[in-house]
């Protein structure tokens, strides 16, 4: 008797703390998972193993990052330093990969298509993708590509021609200045 006199004093009690928690915001404790701040902690933290050459450490993080926070614009800059540690060990064309991806979720990022063609030349198949994005005249984008692999070629002139071709068509892009700014940049270093 004096144990189920107990029993049932415990079930009020749990019962009474239960209804507190619900009514009480003192008593109730809200867990939030943040993924925009947890991507970013794993992609900082890739960052410091990359300043230490942990390079599978690196790569493990950011891949951390990527799943925590998809398809965003944030996304693409956890992708191009994915990116960048591939190709630091020497795998361009998992560079290249992660690096269409960045294009995809940030299009009007200039850095990614500059890291795109060294991709791409680092496989030794500027080649064939110079004849794939020459053929795709839809999209405005591919122009960039075009200029950038004809420099990458040597081809400095009709590179360059091609980049200001793309900028005098699309100057309202948010890239166009980056583009521009790019061609100023090439013109000083080959007076």
């Amino acid at each position: 008797s004096g144990n189920s006199s107990f029993m049932k004093l415990m079930k009020r009690f749990i019962v009474a703390l239960m209804l507190l928690s619900l009514a009480s915001p003192a008593f109730s404790y809200r867990f939030v998972i943040e993924a925009e701040r947890n991507a970013n902690y794993h992609n900082n933290l890739g960052l410091i193993y990359v300043a230490d050459r942990y390079y599978a450490a690196a790569i493990k993080e950011f891949q951390i990052a990527i799943l925590t926070n998809p398809d965003t614009q944030a996304t693409a800059v956890y992708y191009a330093n994915l990116a960048n540690v591939y190709m630091k060990i020497g795998y361009p064309a998992l560079a290249e990969d992660v690096l269409q991806r960045a294009v995809k979720l940030s299009p009007q990022n200039f850095t990614y298509y500059q890291d795109l063609t060294l991709a791409y030349k680092k496989q030794k198949i500027l080649p064939l993708k110079l004849k794939h994005y020459a053929k795709d005249t839809k999209n405005p984008m591919s122009a960039i590509m075009v200029g950038l692999i004809l420099i990458e070629q040597g081809k400095t002139e009709a590179g360059l021609s091609k980049l200001q071709e793309f900028c005098y068509l699309e100057p309202d892009l948010i890239i166009t200045p980056g583009v521009q700014s790019y061609i100023n940049a090439q013109l000083k270093k080959h007076k």
